[in-house]
């Protein structure tokens, strides 16, 4: 069904690719496990767990997943195709954003996060990798497969997500919240605006200690 056009971004947890939707003649990206993760049902679980979570939010902020799939004993999942660059990507090319384009890029942020909470999905790793801009400054929040359910989550004490952009009950193993996902938010606007990371750890005891200092105004 689907045509492969060409590799994306590469990561730990899957191989992203341009694709061509042979049946509805439409553009989308396909994410596969990565292929010595075929066979780890933890893996298997997460990548469920993203299809699962994300059709839940149905937001123009939030990067729309459509489907499941497997060919060959690969596993993957089908989703909207975003013609731009990473919030990462483009923070690191420009440094600090206009202050209209960050307040506009803020803004949707913002609408796109308080979506899936209205749906009572938390991200768990939002950062400027995992948040798109395309062409048309149009902002989506991508990659939920970290995401789970809040009533679920409140008493998770996993510390999964990356550590720099974690709320400190999240570092701890606390347990997380929205409120949670508003702290990494906060992280990232702060980014937006000032061209630089909140947090440059070299460490976990070095970053558990910059979480006890007070924080800029």
């Amino acid at each position: 069904r689907y045509r492969i056009v060409g590799r994306l971004g590469k990561g730990g947890m899957g191989d992203v690719y341009r694709a061509e939707d042979l049946k509805l003649g439409q553009t989308c990206a396909v994410k596969f496990l990565p292929e010595q993760m075929s066979h780890d049902r933890a893996a298997l679980l997460r990548l469920f767990n993203e299809v699962k979570v994300a059709r839940q939010v149905s937001h123009p902020n939030v990067c729309r997943v459509y489907d499941l799939g497997e060919m060959d004993g690969m596993h993957f999942i089908s989703m909207e195709y975003v013609d731009g660059e990473d919030l990462a990507s483009l923070l690191r090319r420009i440094g600090r954003l206009p202050a209209d384009k960050a307040t506009q890029v803020s803004r949707q942020l913002c609408a796109g996060l308080a979506a899936a909470h209205e749906k009572g999905v938390l991200h768990r790793d939002l950062k400027p990798a995992n948040v798109m801009i395309d062409g048309r400054g149009h902002v989506r929040i991508m990659d939920f497969g970290l995401a789970g359910l809040a009533e679920e989550l409140a008493k998770d004490s996993g510390r999964a997500g990356t550590p720099a952009y974690m709320a400190p009950e999240q570092l701890a193993g606390k347990g997380v919240s929205t409120r949670s996902d508003v702290f990494a938010l906060g992280l990232l606007l702060f980014e937006i605006f000032s061209g630089r990371p909140m947090f440059r750890p070299e460490s976990m005891a070095d970053l558990a200690r910059m979480h006890r200092q007070p924080l800029p105004t």
